[in-house]
C-alpha cells in the first residue's frame, strides 16, 4: 500500500459526506484511511480540528492516530471521552478502584453469618459445610460469575424488567447478585465514586450539554458495547454530527466483555440515511489466504460477505502440522520458520497455552527466548490489530480449553449477553478468523492427531475444495 496515495475504495470512504459504516478488513489500510478522512475534512473542507470528535479503543491506539494525524483535535477512548464530559459539566467524582467489586463479593462471603443463606448456598452447590465451600473452586467460580454479571447488566443497558426474566430460572443466584449489587452501589454513593461503566452511563446523561461537533470518527466500531452507543449517539443527535465508523463484523470477538455486534450489523438502521462502504484491497494476506479465511467465517449467513482483492500470491498459505508430542512438534516447526523468518509470531487460545508446547518457555513482555532468539507469545485476543511476516497458531485440539473454547458461561451470564447466535462457536469462529489473519505470508497449524480442532478439519477441507 502507498504511503500516499488511497486506493480506490479508500478514497471513495475518504471524500463521502454522508454517515457511514466502513468495512475495512484485516490488512485493508483501515488507520491510513481513517488519517486521510481526517487530513481530507480538515485541508480540503475545512473543518477546523476542534470539531472532529475521534473515538479509539485503547490508550495506544488513541497515541498512534495523535502522532500519526498530529492535529489538535478530541481524541479519546469512550472512558477518557465521559471523563471529559463530566468535567465540563462540573460534576465531581473519584475513580472507584479496579477490584472494589471483587472486594466486596469476597468479603459478603467471607463474613457471612446469616444462617439461613449460608444453608442455601450449601443446597445450591451441594457442600457438607460452609468452610469448605470457601474454599472450593465453586466459591471462586461464584465471584467470578457476581462480578460479570453486574459489569454486563450496566454495560449492555439492562434493566429490572430484563432481572424478572432470569428470576423465573436463577432465583437464588439473582437474589446473591443483587444482593452485592446493592452494597457496590451503596458503597459507590458512600465515596461519590463511579466505575468505568457508571462514568459513561452518567456521562450519557450530560452528553447534550457537551461541545458541538460536525463530524465524529471510531474505529474498531465492531467492540462496541450498548452503553457506549448511547454515549456517542446522543453526542451525534445533540450536534447533528456526520458519523464515519470503522470496522470488521469478521473481526468482533469481545462479547464476553459486554460488546455487542448487532450494533454494528443494524448501523443503518440506527443512522437515518447512512450508507455500508468496504474496503476491497487488503494488503497484508496473500489472496489465496484469504479465499480460505473468508469462506470459513462466511458459514456464519449472519456475518457481512466481502468480496477482499490482493496482490499478494502464495500457493500454500495455511500449513498444517500434526504432531504426537506437543513440544517436540512445536520446536521443529519453529527452528524452520526461523530459517526463512525474523518477524515471528506465536498464537494459543490462552495464556497458559505456551507452556505446554514449549515449558522452557519464560514469557517477559510477550516475548520467549528460543535458541537465544526472542519470539513474540501472545493469546489471539491480544493479538487483534497485530501482524507478523509469519504465525504459529497452537494448542488446536478439540478440548475444553481447546480452539474452539468450549467453556459455557452460566446461563444467568449468557441473558446479560448479546443475543447467542444460531451457528456454533460462533465468537470461536471470529477468534480464528484473526489469528488466521495475522500472517503477511504463512499460518502454520500446529495440530494433535488424535483430538484434532474441528476448525482444523474444516479449514482443511475448504482447501482440499479450492
Amino acid at each position: 500500500m502507498s504511503d500516499t496515495k488511497p486506493d480506490t475504495y479508500q478514497q471513495q470512504a475518504i471524500i463521502t459526506d454522508k454517515s457511514t459504516l466502513l468495512i475495512a478488513a484485516a490488512g485493508s489500510g483501515k488507520t491510513f484511511t481513517i488519517v486521510h478522512k481526517i487530513k481530507y475534512l480538515t485541508e480540503k473542507l475545512m473543518i477546523a480540528p476542534k470539531d472532529i470528535l475521534i473515538i479509539s479503543f485503547t490508550n495506544k491506539s488513541v497515541a498512534d492516530l495523535q502522532r500519526k494525524i498530529n492535529l489538535n483535535a478530541d481524541i479519546y477512548t469512550f472512558h477518557k471521552l465521559a471523563m471529559a464530559i463530566l468535567k465540563y459539566n462540573h460534576v465531581t467524582f473519584n475513580i472507584a478502584a479496579d477490584d472494589l467489586l471483587e472486594y466486596l463479593t469476597k468479603e459478603f462471603f467471607l463474613s457471612l453469618t446469616d444462617v439461613t443463606i449460608q444453608k442455601m448456598i450449601l443446597k445450591y452447590y451441594h457442600f457438607p459445610d460452609y468452610q469448605s465451600f470457601l474454599k472450593s473452586r465453586s466459591f471462586t467460580e461464584l465471584v467470578k460469575i457476581i462480578i460479570n454479571f453486574i459489569h454486563l447488566y450496566k454495560t449492555n443497558n439492562k434493566t429490572l424488567a430484563d432481572l424478572k426474566k432470569i428470576y423465573k430460572t436463577e432465583p437464588f443466584l439473582l437474589k446473591l447478585i443483587l444482593i452485592i449489587m446493592t452494597l457496590y452501589n451503596q458503597e459507590l454513593k458512600s465515596t461519590q465514586a463511579l466505575d468505568f461503566d457508571d462514568i459513561i452511563i452518567m456521562a450519557t446523561k450530560y452528553a447534550a450539554n457537551y461541545k458541538k461537533y460536525r463530524y465524529i470518527i471510531i474505529d474498531e466500531f465492531q467492540d462496541t458495547s450498548q452503553i457506549r452507543w448511547n454515549l456517542i449517539n446522543q453526542i451525534r443527535l445533540s450536534s447533528q454530527a456526520t458519523i464515519f465508523v470503522v470496522g470488521d463484523d469478521y473481526q468482533s470477538i469481545f462479547k464476553f466483555s459486554g460488546c455487542d455486534i448487532n450494533i454494528f450489523l443494524n448501523f443503518t438502521n440506527l443512522v437515518a440515511d447512512s450508507q455500508i462502504l468496504k474496503l476491497r484491497y487488503t494488503y497484508r494476506n496473500s489472496q489465496e489466504l484469504i479465499n480460505y479465511s473468508s469462506k470459513f467465517i462466511m458459514q456464519n449467513s449472519a456475518q457481512i460477505k466481502k468480496e477482499l482483492l490482493s496482490p499478494k500470491h502464495l500457493k500454500k498459505p495455511i500449513i498444517i502440522k500434526y504432531y504426537f508430542n506437543a513440544t517436540y512438534s512445536f520446536t521443529k516447526v519453529l527452528k524452520k520458520i526461523m530459517h526463512q523468518y525474523q518477524d515471528i509470531l506465536v498464537l494459543g487460545r490462552n495464556n497458559f497455552d505456551l507452556k505446554k508446547f514449549y515449558p522452557a518457555a519464560v514469557l517477559e513482555n510477550d516475548i520467549f527466548l528460543f535458541q537465544g532468539k526472542p519470539i513474540k507469545y501472545l493469546t489471539v485476543h491480544s493479538a487483534k490489530g497485530l501482524e507478523a511476516d509469519v504465525v504459529l497458531i497452537i494448542n488446536l485440539e478439540d478440548s475444553l480449553y481447546g480452539f474452539p473454547n468450549k467453556i459455557v458461561n452460566n446461563k444467568i451470564i449468557r441473558e446479560m449477553q448479546a443475543p447467542e447466535e444460531k451457528i456454533l462457536y460462533a465468537e470461536e469462529r471470529r477468534l480464528f478468523y484473526v489469528a488466521l489473519t495475522r500472517t503477511r505470508n504463512e499460518v502454520y497449524l500446529l495440530c494433535p492427531i488424535i483430538n484434532k480442532s474441528p476448525f482444523v478439519k474444516e479449514i482443511k477441507k475448504i482447501i482440499k475444495a479450492g
